[in-house]
């Protein structure tokens, strides 16, 4: 196990070989997945603003997943949770709160009011009602070998709770830069020289 940058020169070769794979918030569970199933492709793993490692380990219970995947596909309540969600006032209401260290910007409800459309739905219904985290990853999460990294916000409230992540993965290591909860668009800079040194 390996948490302190000090991986042997054959770890370091394998790591200029393949591709990296970024995935942000809560896509952790595929790119664990795809790392965890590509070896020979994937040489490094680079999880931004991740779910807690509890959260990643402990699967949601199926009766909740049915509830709330359910009440989502509602005929009923499904239109009506949408028509509210999708209102720029609470896309900027709830970036605020959650995702943003500062004020989310005009390009972001843009982005945002360009993407919502009937069709974009059904995977929103999938990703919020919890299904990704159907079970646990602990397999893989602490049998990974590639390189890993767990990429957090200053403002993040929830960094104690993914320091886990550097005990338990083999090659794991916890960055923070400024920003967030989704670091790629606050802080595109940093999160390219990551990239680039990584």
């Amino acid at each position: 196990k390996d948490n302190n940058n000090n991986d042997d020169d054959d770890d370091a070769n394998n790591d200029n070989v393949g591709c990296t794979v970024v995935v942000q918030g809560g896509l952790a569970p595929v790119g664990v997945m795809l790392a965890a199933r590509n070896a020979q492709t994937v040489s490094k793993l680079i999880l931004t603003s991740p779910p807690t490692f509890l959260d990643m380990t402990t699967a949601v219970p199926q009766r909740d997943l049915e509830w709330n995947y359910n009440f989502l596909r509602s005929k009923m309540y499904g239109p009506i949770a949408f028509a509210v969600l999708e209102t720029r006032q609470i896309v900027q209401f709830f970036s605020n709160l959650f995702l943003f260290k500062d004020e989310c910007d005009d390009e972001w409800l843009d982005t945002i009011d360009d993407a919502t459309s009937e069709e974009a739905r059904t995977p929103i219904e999938a990703f919020n009602a919890g299904l990704l985290q159907h079970r646990s990853f602990e397999e893989e999460l602490k049998s990974l070998e590639q390189k890993t990294a767990i990429v957090e916000g200053d403002s993040d409230k929830r960094q104690a709770d993914r320091v886990q992540y550097s005990k338990d993965m083999k090659r794991c290591h916890n960055i923070t830069i400024q920003g967030c909860n989704v670091l790629p668009w606050e802080n595109p800079i940093e999160m390219m020289e990551l990239l680039r040194t990584f």
